[in-house]
């Protein structure tokens, strides 16, 4: 689909930075501290243990939900089997974001500490002694960040191997951010940048940036956080509620958002990106971008809807043969042949190119766990993540 664009560009500002100061990795931290602790819900009727499809009632989806595993469908293959080194996450554990830097090389993160990592042949859990729910995970070349909030983050690789709490020096918070009135949703950061964006939901629309940057100072041994666009931005294009962000290199990233809301930086990394608002010309939500290149880009949201960007602003074709409308959270490809869409009750879509269509999952039994999350680790090789599940294609990558 090709939708409208309006350029706007932006004057330089002065950055007003936020320091974080590390800790050491055994600070305690209690389930308070973490607002977003609430994002491990209870468990729902059916999301415990397989249950029988006839003890739970007509099927209505079956087709989609095999019993048997096959290298067609998408299976269990994650840091909840009990083989997982370290033990296996709780059902009810959230999966926020799925990275990696290589196949050999893939991380899972989510809901009160869960952090785990594959190495191309299993699962092992992750210690970091925290209980923070993590949403965003920036893999830098020689060293990890785990974002819980972009004031409070977790690394290590930096100066040190194990882990370390972060906290911001609330003596000099950047201009506009505000800890208490934003709700911190995800993040993103290019190979080899010097960033990691952070989306938040600010809650005072059209006033507020929802776009931030993480950086490491030049001392290295703290972070930074600063604006992501200029003050006053996000008066004029709509930045300020923002759910994910996803580009193709440090200067170029698209953001999507609430009522239909898509923006694309270029000149990202400097103190006065170029901001394009996208006419999506929808006012249902985004909750996922995936960009393919500087001129194309996919979004999906509330009520499945799609959208494609393929940078032409006077035409757009229509997307005709998706017919779920169940939300769909979360987007990622491998090329323009090559997408796959994630969302709730266990849907997952796949365009080859030509056309949308519906993927199994198997292994389930009577679960349909909403989906979170999903990442590539090459062509056809998709890993997603959910409430209390992680697949790949065959159970295997």
């Amino acid at each position: 689909m090709k939708l409208e664009s309006v350029i706007v560009i932006l004057a330089p500002v002065a950055c007003v930075c936020a320091a974080l100061s590390g800790c050491a990795s055994d600070a305690s931290t209690s389930l308070t501290d973490d607002p977003d602790a609430t994002t491990v819900a209870p468990p729902a009727p059916d999301a415990g243990a397989d249950v029988d499809a006839a003890d739970a009632g007509p099927c209505v989806d079956c087709e989609y939900f095999p019993t048997t595993c096959s290298s067609d469908t998408l299976c269990p293959n994650g840091p909840f089997e009990p083989n997982t080194a370290g033990g296996a996450f709780d059902l009810r554990t959230r999966i926020n974001a799925i990275v990696g830097r290589s196949a050999n090389d893939v991380w899972a993160i989510g809901a009160l500490g869960a952090v785990a990592h594959f190495d191309g042949a299993s699962w092992s859990r992750v210690d970091t002694s925290s209980v923070d729910t993590m949403r965003a995970l920036w893999l830098r070349d020689s060293s990890e960040v785990l974002v819980a909030t972009p004031v409070r983050a977790y690394a290590r690789g930096i100066g040190h191997e194990d882990w370390r709490r972060y906290e911001a020096d609330t003596d000099y918070p950047p201009r506009g951010y505000d800890p208490e009135g934003m709700k911190f949703t995800s993040g993103w950061a290019a190979p080899g940048g010097d960033s990691l964006w952070c989306a938040t939901m600010a809650w005072t629309p059209g006033v507020a940036s929802g776009l931030w940057r993480l950086r490491l100072a030049a001392s290295g041994d703290r972070f930074e956080l600063i604006d992501g666009v200029p003050a006053g931005t996000c008066e004029r294009v709509p930045c300020s509620q923002i759910s994910a962000i996803h580009g193709t290199s440090p200067n170029d990233i698209w953001a999507v958002g609430v009522a239909g809301s898509m923006v694309h930086l270029t000149n990202a990394e400097s103190d006065s990106p170029n901001v394009t608002r996208i006419s999506t010309r929808t006012w249902q939500s985004f909750y996922g971008v995936w960009a393919a290149s500087e001129t194309e880009a996919w979004a999906v949201g509330n009520a499945g809807v799609i959208r494609h960007y393929t940078g032409d602003p006077l035409a757009e074709d229509f997307i005709s043969d998706v017919s779920e409308t169940i939300n769909l959270n979360a987007v990622a490809g491998t090329s323009s042949s090559d997408v796959w869409a994630v969302g709730d009750a266990g849907v997952v879509l796949h365009y080859d190119g030509k056309s949308w269509s519906r993927m199994s999952v198997a292994g389930l039994g009577g679960r349909r766990p909403d989906l979170t999350a999903v990442w590539m680790s090459g062509p056809g090789k998709p890993w997603i993540g959910g409430q209390g599940v992680v697949l790949s294609l065959g159970g295997r990558q």
